[in-house]
C-alpha cells in the first residue's frame, strides 16, 4: 500500500479524511450490517438501498479509501453496507444501476476484487438472474432502465466471462433496439415506451434519462461482443445526440429534450459533462475524432459553467462535472484540463461545514447533510480520491 505523499493536493486528502470520518460517524448498525440516513429527491431524510440517494453507492467510496490509505475499518464498513442493501426488507426495485439492488451489488462486485481470496459474491450473481428471469423493460435509460441493467451484467461478465451474462446484456440491448424510432428528429427512443410511469413521450438527450447514456450502453457492448449490429446503433444514437448540440459558454451544451431552446442545466444528469462522458466512449470504442472534439467542446462549456447550481454533488454538480474535466486530462495528457479539474475539487471542498459533532457535508440543498454517492458527500470524497491517489480509480457509474 503506497498512499498518496502528504504534500499531494493536501486539501484535497484533509478533504477526503473528513468525508470518511463523516460516513463513519453517521453509521448507524442495523440487524444485519449497516445503514445511513441520506435524503432523497424530495428532500426528505429516509433509508434505501439505491446508489442515488441511498446506501448503495457509499461502499465505492469506502473501498476506494481502503485502497488508497489501507484503513480496514473502511473496507469493513462497505462490507456492512452492501450486507444491509442485500437483506433490505422494505419496498424496492430489484433492477436498476442507480435506483434498485443492482447497484449494491454491483459494489458488491467491485468491493470483492479488493479482498484477498474473494471470488464473485451469489449477492452479485443472484441479482443477475434476476435481470435475466424478469422480463425487459419498461424503462430504456442508464440511470435505472434497460441500458443500466446491461452494463452491470457486462461488469459481472468481466469477472465471470459466464456466457450468460453476456447474453443478457445482449437482451438488455435487443429490447431496447426494439423500442427505436427513427423520424425527422433522428434515430431515438423514449424512456417509457409503454408510457405508464409518467415520462412524457419525448427524445431526452442526457447521459441519465437520454439517449445519449443508452449509446454508451451499446458501444460497450459493441465493444465486448464485436458485433457491427451494437455498433451502428450506437453511432446513430450519438450521432442524433451531436444533432442538437447548442454553443455555449465557448463550447457546446444540450437541452435535457430535444428542440428544447433552454440551456438551464449543464450536469452529469442533463447537459455536457455526462453527455461528454459518452462521447468519450464513443471515441473509445468507434474510434472516430469528432466524437473526442465533442467531448472536448463538452468539456469547454463544463469547465465555465462552473458552479452554475451552487452544488457540488456527482448528479447536478461540480463533482460530476469535473469526472469530465479529469478524463479529458487523462485523455489527452493536457494539464489546462488537470487544473481544471483541480479548480472544481477546490470548489466542493469549500461546500464543508463544522459543527459540534464534527465536520458535516450538504446534498445540493444547504441545511440537508447526506453520505450518499450521487446527491451527497461519498461520490464527492470519491472524485477527489480520483485526483489524489495514485491507484486507477474507475467511476463506478461508467
Amino acid at each position: 500500500m503506497n498512499p498518496p505523499s502528504p504534500d499531494h493536493h493536501p486539501e484535497l486528502q484533509a478533504a477526503v479524511h473528513s468525508i470518511y470520518d463523516y460516513v463513519r460517524r453517521t453509521e448507524e448498525r442495523a440487524s444485519v450490517g449497516s445503514c445511513w440516513e441520506t435524503i432523497d429527491y424530495e428532500n426528505k431524510p429516509h433509508r434505501d438501498i439505491g446508489i442515488f440517494n441511498g446506501v448503495g453507492g457509499i461502499p465505492f467510496f469506502l473501498t476506494d479509501y481502503f485502497r488508497t490509505y489501507g484503513v480496514e475499518a473502511a473496507i469493513e464498513m462497505a462490507g456492512r453496507a452492501i450486507d444491509w442493501c442485500e437483506a433490505f426488507p422494505g419496498k424496492c426495485y430489484e433492477r436498476g444501476l442507480h435506483f434498485g439492488r443492482t447497484g449494491a451489488a454491483w459494489a458488491a462486485l467491485y468491493r470483492s476484487e479488493f479482498i484477498a481470496g474473494a471470488g464473485v459474491p451469489e449477492f452479485s450473481r443472484a441479482n443477475a438472474r434476476i435481470i435475466l428471469r424478469e422480463p425487459s423493460g419498461p424503462v430504456t435509460d442508464l440511470i435505472g432502465g434497460e441500458a443500466s441493467n446491461g452494463v452491470y451484467l457486462l461488469k459481472l461478465w468481466a469477472r465471470t466471462s459466464d456466457p450468460a451474462h453476456l447474453a443478457g446484456a445482449c437482451r438488455c440491448a435487443a429490447w431496447i433496439e426494439a423500442q427505436i424510432i427513427r423520424d425527422a428528429r433522428g434515430t431515438w427512443c423514449v424512456i417509457n415506451p409503454d408510457g405508464n410511469l409518467g415520462f412524457p413521450p419525448e427524445l431526452f438527450l442526457g447521459a441519465a434519462h437520454g439517449i445519449s447514456g443508452i449509446a454508451h450502453f451499446l458501444a460497450c457492448l459493441a465493444e465486448a461482443t464485436r458485433e457491427e449490429r451494437w455498433a451502428n446503433l450506437a453511432v446513430e444514437l450519438f450521432d442524433t445526440v451531436e444533432r442538437y448540440a447548442q454553443s455555449s459558454r465557448g463550447g457546446l451544451n444540450w437541452p435535457g429534450r430535444a428542440g428544447g431552446p433552454e440551456l438551464s442545466r449543464c450536469q452529469y444528469s442533463h447537459g455536457a459533462p455526462g453527455i461528454g462522458m459518452t462521447f468519450l466512449t464513443a471515441h473509445r470504442v468507434i474510434g472516430n475524432r469528432r466524437y473526442r472534439d465533442l467531448a472536448l467542446q463538452a468539456g469547454e462549456a463544463t469547465y465555465h459553467y462552473g458552479d452554475f447550481r451552487n452544488n457540488y454533488t456527482q448528479c447536478t454538480g461540480l463533482a460530476g462535472g469535473g469526472e469530465l474535466l479529469l478524463a479529458l486530462h487523462h485523455l489527452t495528457g493536457e494539464t489546462i484540463w488537470e487544473s481544471r479539474a483541480l479548480e472544481f475539487a477546490r470548489a466542493c471542498v469549500a461546500y464543508k461545514e463544522t459543527g459540534p459533532a464534527g465536520d458535516a457535508w450538504p446534498t445540493d440543498v444547504r441545511g440537508l447533510y447526506s453520505p450518499d454517492y450521487l446527491y451527497g458527500a461519498a461520490g464527492v470524497g470519491h472524485f477527489l480520491l480520483r485526483l489524489v491517489s495514485p491507484l486507477a480509480i474507475p467511476i463506478p457509474y461508467w
